[in-house]
């Protein structure tokens, strides 16, 4: 039986992981690759995490696509009501190759997020799944202060998550127009993307719209918690 940490990049996984490591479980890391498709600053995260816990993360990968733009030319898919592609194929499919029937998985849900741990397990019955960071107690916050190294600079330019620059699951007019300020060549990219597909990924108002239809100043904020893991799949 092998213990499972699921490393995203992220503050909540990696105290999962340090937790998992600090009651002796002897846990294995692992990392879906999406390197290519985040901010630069997670590679820094990425190696700080190694060595605050002083063990290798292993490292898995697609066959078929090196980015998620390479999924969404190859595919001619971004996001919809059946999920996002580039999840399926840049990390469930990784996780499907690499996990066995007895494999015990962490990953990091906080407290706050009972809801979410729900209905993970009814998602996803097959998988013999914990959550320590819910069970003792830890939120976003509490995740945040315990590393002690720098935050993913994701976090430092006012996004709630460290996915992919550029998320197409993300709806919020806050979220697209702090890729425009901040990564004005990602947004720029998902704005023709999203046209020659036809992809409406914002949301304002309660309809969706094309991303370059968005008033630069509209700053709405949906407060998402986007999931983008080893699980979550097009459904």
């Amino acid at each position: 039986m092998r213990n499972i940490v699921w490393f995203s990049c992220g503050a909540a996984s990696a105290v999962t992981a340090y937790l998992a490591i600090k009651e002796g479980l002897d846990p294995i890391l692992v990392y879906c690759d999406t390197m290519k498709s985040e901010h630069p600053d997670n590679r820094r995260f990425f190696n700080n995490v190694e060595s605050w816990l002083s063990k290798k993360i292993t490292v898995i990968s697609s066959e078929k696509y090196k980015d998620i733009d390479e999924v969404f030319e190859k595919t001619k898919y971004m996001s919809g009501i059946h999920g996002a592609r580039c999840t399926t194929e840049m990390k469930k499919i990784p996780r499907f190759d690499f996990q066995l029937p007895d494999d015990v998985h962490y990953f990091g849900y906080t407290v706050e997020e009972y809801k979410r741990i729900l209905n993970f397990k009814g998602n996803n019955p097959d998988l013999n799944s914990k959550f320590l960071l819910a069970y003792y107690g830890y939120t976003k916050e509490d995740c945040k202060r315990i590393l002690p190294m720098k935050l993913p600079e994701m976090y430092e330019e006012g996004f709630n998550n460290n996915n992919c620059l550029g998320c197409v699951k993300a709806q919020s007019p806050k979220y697209w127009n702090l890729i425009r300020i901040k990564h004005p060549e990602v947004f720029a990219r998902r704005c023709e993307q999203s046209r020659r597909l036809g992809v409406k990924l914002v949301k304002v108002k309660g309809k969706r719209i094309f991303l370059d239809a968005l008033e630069p100043d509209d700053m709405t904020d949906y407060n998402e918690q986007i999931e983008c893991g080893v699980t979550c799949q097009i459904k």
